[in-house]
């Protein structure tokens, strides 16, 4: 079985691309045009059949400047049984386009529930009578450490089934500071969280050397992310907060790791919704949006 980590690494080689394009279908932000086309009075369903063709075309366009995608499961979950489905459609159509994709979920429960949403994101649970149901089919999720190792370990458990795990650890958004930067015993407690991602991505490292368990670090505070990266050397850093959150290609640098850098990045209304900026076809506008980040992160990693 492949790990998850040479599966990555080699989506960023043979792109020669960093860029994780993320899918957050907000019907508001598409075009008026595309939306009333598909949606109408239809309900639930409508929505999330429209949302589900926007990300596949969004995925079709981004295909060959993106070396993996990251659905927030959310904003599917939004539109109930239909958005569920709508997710696993957007998995699949991922993987028909050559890409891995890390379900954004951040799930994080006591082990029993904790493993009932591993089955759920990504190989799916016991039938009565045998087999197992479809699942989403994620080759890697997000995941919290508010609970501690044991919420972690139902989904790092499936490493040794080619899956990935990414752990928050200090993220993005402007309150993380407020309990990530806190002190314990003279360290922040992020770091703590960093310590925790190394023991338990110990015993899962593939061919390039990474760890299948990685750890988002927001590019919204370089400080913090340099300081991740010194934590973890061998671990695939799942970088947010890029551009609409603030974060820029100058901000990243010094956090490259092994052949592959080590890290991916993500954007998603930058990409996903380009059109509103450059005008046009949304998915040409996202092609183009998606080719520009690859090409201006294109050795920023390295000092």
């Amino acid at each position: 079985m492949k790990h998850f980590s040479d599966v990555l690494a080699d989506a960023v080689q043979a792109k020669g691309s960093l860029v994780c394009a993320g899918l957050d279908p907000d019907l508001g932000q598409m075009p008026p045009e595309f939306v009333a086309a598909r949606v109408g009075g239809g309900g639930e369903p409508a929505a999330a059949a429209c949302i589900e063709r926007y990300c596949g075309e969004i995925i079709a366009a981004v295909a060959p400047f993106a070396a993996v995608v990251k659905p927030q499961a959310a904003f599917f979950e939004q539109y109930g049984a239909a958005g569920w489905a709508a997710l696993r459609a957007v998995v699949h159509c991922a993987h028909e386009h050559g890409l891995p994709v890390i379900v954004d979920a951040k799930r994080g429960d006591i082990s029993s529930t904790g493993r009932a949403y591993a089955r759920a994101l990504f190989g799916g649970a016991a039938l009565p009578g045998g087999g197992t149901g479809a699942g989403l089919g994620a080759d890697a999720v997000t995941v919290s450490p508010y609970l501690g190792d044991d919420s972690v370990t139902p989904f790092s458990e499936y490493c040794g089934a080619g899956k990935g795990v990414f752990v928050l650890t200090r993220t993005s958004n402007p309150g993380a500071a407020r309990l990530q930067e806190r002190d314990l015993d003279g360290r922040p407690l992020y770091l703590r969280v960093a310590d925790l991602i190394a023991e338990l991505g110990r015993e899962w490292v593939g061919e390039h050397g990474y760890s299948d368990v990685g750890a988002v670090a927001g590019a919204t505070a370089p400080a913090a992310l340099e300081a991740v990266r010194a934590a973890l050397p061998n671990a695939f850093l799942l970088v947010p907060g890029y551009g609409v959150q603030g974060g820029r290609a100058e901000d990243l640098a010094g956090i490259v790791a092994g052949d592959a850098g080590g890290f991916v990045v993500n954007a998603s209304r930058s990409i996903m919704y380009a059109w509103r900026v450059k005008g046009g076809d949304h998915a040409r506008a996202a092609a183009a949006a998606a080719e520009e980040m690859r090409d201006m992160l294109a050795g920023v990693g390295r000092r």
